[in-house]
Parts: structure tokens; sequence; C-alpha cells
């Protein structure tokens, strides 16, 4: 509990003749978190050899690097599932980087990068003073916020991993959908499962549906029905006790070893395929629009996209290490790394509130959060746009007041 403030100031210079053209001075927010990691870090340190020591402090709130980025959001509104978006847009959050350093010396071409000033960082017992700066050709746009972490993408928790009863091939993998109660999944092979949100399998029934090649089946809830879609387009209604009511065409396709991601803002269906083409569709199988995905979107060899609907966007899982946030029409709002890599296979995605829940072909089932884990961060009062004719140095000030 160290009454510990802190303090940043940025200043633009003319690069050519070394005038300041900009000053500004901003008090910084620490995070609560942030000191119960130094309070189990202290008692970590008071218990370090003793004999039967188990403890151990969670040490993941290091402040090695600084940031600065786009994002106007308050300091003490935090990203989640719900509000992340990385987006080239001023109010994001986190929003765009613009610029970075670390606590080693750089010297380079890397046009974000800059470095800490040696001759001019110091500590004492009362202060850390660190100072950074960057070049010309370094961090050029517009920032209004600066950010203490070791990583400026928010983080996926793991708030729950199990092995659950139910597995698939590892060529087709699952869909993932809920009831807001129940998750649900269907195989390639039509047997209809349900599943508490802690990971137990609940019931399963045969559909009678046979996905051809054993690709993935898209699954997803629209009240008061379930609907799936295998990959060529064949679209499914099906009541909540897995008995298949009506069968549709839409007209659509994509590849038979990936299938499509299914998913429903409660009046629209949305299929996302293998070629990275989102369709909206009504619950009759009638396509009512189409749209490639604006942006860069990594998909795997064969596993297809899962997705869920987490109002006003989609989120999709892709099997290569990325979880994407989209608008209804396509457009990539934000992106995280996420800690499941499958090439072959899709993985099933679905959420409740702000809990995403996630299953492998394999039968490993997860319960994830997004959050972020930053040590500190500071919104100007005002944005700083920098230019390649300017240099920047942001001076940031820990102070403990005995």
């Amino acid at each position: 509990d160290l009454p510990i403030k802190g303090c940043a100031s940025v200043y633009l210079y003319n690069a050519r003749t070394g005038r300041l053209e900009l000053e500004a001075h901003t008090p910084n927010i620490i995070y609560p978190e942030i000191y119960a990691w130094l309070r189990s870090y202290q008692w970590d340190k008071f218990c370090t050899g003793a004999y039967n020591k188990s403890i151990s402090y969670s040490g993941y709130w290091e402040m090695d690097n600084i940031y600065l980025s786009t994002s106007s959001r308050p300091e003490d509104e935090r990203v989640n599932v719900l509000n992340f978006n990385t987006a080239s847009t001023s109010d994001g959050n986190p929003g765009v980087q613009i610029g970075w350093a670390n606590k080693s010396t750089y010297s380079g071409s890397d046009t974000m990068r800059g470095t800490p000033n040696t001759a001019e960082s110091y500590a004492t017992n009362n202060r850390i003073h660190w100072v950074f700066d960057w070049p010309t050709h370094a961090a050029n746009g517009t920032f209004q916020t600066i950010i203490w972490g070791n990583n400026f993408l928010p983080y996926i928790d793991i708030v729950l991993n199990k092995g659950i009863e139910i597995s698939t091939s590892m060529s087709t993998g699952f869909d993932l959908a809920t009831d807001g109660t129940f998750l649900y999944t269907l195989t390639y092979n039509g047997i209809f499962y349900k599943i508490s949100t802690s990971g137990d399998v609940l019931s399963s029934i045969d559909t009678g549906i046979r996905s051809y090649g054993q690709s993935c089946i898209g699954i997803t809830f629209m009240d008061p029905y379930f609907y799936a879609i295998e990959y060529n387009g064949t679209l499914h209604e099906i009541s909540t006790s897995g008995v298949v009511l009506n069968t549709y065409n839409t007209g659509i396709n994509t590849e038979p070893s990936t299938g499509f991601g299914l998913a429903s803002d409660g009046t629209y269906l949305y299929a996302l395929s293998y070629e990275k083409v989102l369709y909206k569709i009504s619950a009759d199988g009638t396509v009512i629009s189409s749209h490639n995905i604006v942006g860069s979107m990594e998909r795997g060899y064969d596993g297809g996209f899962s997705l869920t609907y987490v109002s006003p966007y989609l989120y999709v899982l892709s099997p290569r290490y990325y979880l994407y946030k989209i608008s209804l029409t396509g457009e990539i709002i934000g992106v995280v790394n996420c800690p499941i890599y499958a090439t072959y296979n899709t993985v099933g995605i679905t959420s409740i509130g702000e809990y995403l829940y996630v299953l492998n072909y394999d039968g490993n089932f997860y319960k994830w959060h997004i959050a972020d884990r930053y040590f500190a961060r500071t919104r100007l009062a005002a944005p700083v746009t920098k230019t390649n004719q300017q240099t920047l140095k942001v001076q940031y000030d820990f102070i403990y007041e005995e």
C-alpha cells in the first residue's frame, strides 16, 4: 500500500532547430492489481529460505515496455471482450500502437521503437525517472495514451481448462453454440451434445445429420431453435431436443474439409466460410448479403473458422493463434493472440456475458476471459501528433511520497 504517484511528461522538439514545440504533463493511474502483486512479492521475500516454502508470487505484472497508443478511453476502463478495439480509431481500447520502447537501448530503423535515455534516466529511494527518446523516423502519428506493460494487446486469461468426454476427428473439430445457459455442439456424424458451462456432458442425441467428408458443422441458437449448416450450404432447423424440423438449401458452399462457422444476432444467421466470406442469412435459408473480410485474417490449412456473437460484434476464432472481433459487414475491429494452435481442425467458440467458451477436437474445454495486464496508464489531456520533422521525449516519473 505504498503511496506511489506517477506523472507522464511529453516533449516535442523541432528536429532542425531543437526548439521545444509542445509540452504536456499528466498524472497516471496505477492499477489495484499492481499493489496486490507487490504485496505478494514482498511476502515471497519474507518466506525465502524457509524449509517447506510452498508459496510464490504472481509475476506477470512486469513493466518492461512502454507504449504510445491512439486510445482516448478513460484510464480506469479496462480492456475486456466487450470493448477491446485495436482498429484505427482514436476511441478504441487499447487503440492502435503508434510507438513503443523497452528498457534496453536501441538504435535502428524501426518506425515505432524508441530508446531509453541513459544519461537522463535515474532511480533513487523516492523517485524513478524514466526518459525515452524517439527519433524523426519513429512513432509518427497521433497518440493520447501511454501504457506500461509487457504486451500492448490484451491477453486471453484461461479461467478453466479441462478434458471432457467427447472428441471428434482431428480433421474436423467442433463449432459451439449456447442458449444462454448451456453449451451445445454437433459432430460431423450428427451427434448433438448438451454441455454445462463447467464442461460436463449432460446429454447427447443422434440427429441423423451426416456431413460428407467429415467436415465441421456450424451451429448456433436463434430462439427458439438451433440452426446447423454443412459445408455445402445445407441449413438445418433443430429443436432444443435435437430433432431436425426443417432443412433449407442456402445455395452457398465452402471447402468440404473445413465447413462454416455459424452465429446469430437473434434475428439473422451469420456464416463464415474458409474463403473468408461472411454471409447474412434468414431463418429460412435465404442469403441476404455477403461480405469479404476486410483486413488480414489467418486461417488453418484445413481448419475453418468458428464464430460467436457478442452485441454488436462477431468474434471469430482462427485455428492459427488468433481471435478476431469483426463487424457484421466483415470489418476487423480487433485481434488478440489466443493460446490454441490447431492447424487441421476447427476450434469451437461461443460466449455467455464476458466469457468465451472453447472446445477443441480432442475434448479439451476452455473458459476464457479477455483482459489487459497493464502496470500503469496515462491518458493525456489532448492528443499529441508527431511528424518526421520532430523528435519526441517522454519522461515518466514514479514517486514514493513518505
